[in-house]
């Protein structure tokens, strides 16, 4: 029985996390996308945290001061890797490492429309809860 490797879509999203009374909400635009999707083949959760680092980092050169999401797709009727799902929604995939925390709605809708992060001041990368 030969093992067919599982096949997943990486897409960079621009996305923010604004600040709002003590939380943040992630507020992206779904319907852009930066650059090419990235494919890559993958059977472990190490392997696919690769492929995102490396999909960011090309991602992130290409579009310098931009801040972004990557989702992450699997091929219709590919089977994920045990545990996929939770790393996913807890962020331990590193898809979030390029989203920049603002402090407003205004400083976020210039981020997601194209300004890029070095002429924006009050911005911090986001590296897990607000304080």
């Amino acid at each position: 029985m030969e093992f067919i490797m599982p096949v997943f879509a990486l897409i960079a999203t621009p996305a923010v996390r604004i600040r709002s009374d003590g939380c943040a909400i992630l507020q992206a635009l779904p319907m852009e996308h930066l650059g090419a999707r990235g494919m890559t083949e993958a059977r472990t959760l190490a392997e696919i945290s690769t492929a995102v680092t490396l999909y960011g980092e090309r991602t992130a050169g290409a579009h310098p001061g931009r801040s972004f999401s990557i989702t992450v797709h699997i091929r219709r009727g590919d089977r994920k890797p045990r545990g996929f799902d939770a790393a996913y929604r807890t962020g331990a995939l590193g898809t979030d490492r390029w989203v920049l925390m603002v402090d407003n709605d205004a400083d976020g809708a210039r981020i997601l429309h194209g300004r890029s992060a070095a002429e924006t001041g009050n911005m911090a990368s986001c590296k897990g809860d607000v304080a």
